[in-house]
């Protein structure tokens, strides 16, 4: 795009000069910018037990260093927490469909408005069989499945 973009700038300005020498142009390159592939936001798949072990073993509080949530509030009753940063050095949560702005209003069915609710849920997660992940995007309810496998 970038060498296109060269080609058509020289061009728009004028060939040569009257006082230059008239130049060959150079052969033309067959070779073209790779086209961005679109890849669709991840909302299921698979967490092996195996790789989610450790993170729980690290505990809540460490997972958490990573998010940046705010409480949202709808006509002063808690909703969900909304997102304001997800782990953004990270390009694990790059292409998840869990945004900063989206709000999570429960994670395996429960709410997780108290610390004590998040910490419950954090704790099922060694024996559950996914991980079910419901938010609000843009007003609109969605989720996120990832059945966990051993």
């Amino acid at each position: 795009m970038r060498a296109l973009l060269a080609i058509a700038l020289v061009l728009g300005c004028g060939g040569t000069s009257a006082d230059s020498e008239p130049t060959t142009p150079a052969p033309a390159t067959t070779e073209a910018e790779p086209v961005p592939v679109y890849e669709p936001p991840v909302t299921s798949g698979t967490i092996l037990r195996a790789e989610l072990a450790p993170v729980l073993d690290a505990g809540l509080g460490r997972f958490l260093q990573g998010v940046v949530t705010e409480p949202h509030l709808e006509g002063g009753d808690f909703v969900g927490f909304q997102i304001v940063s997800l782990y953004p050095d990270d390009p694990r949560f790059a292409r998840l469909d869990l945004q900063p702005g989206d709000v999570v209003t429960r994670v395996n069915g429960q709410s997780i408005e108290r610390p004590e609710h998040a910490l419950a849920v954090w704790s099922s997660l060694r024996v559950a069989s996914q991980l079910l992940v419901e938010y609000r995007h843009e007003g609109e309810p969605k989720e996120l499945r990832f059945e966990i496998v051993d």
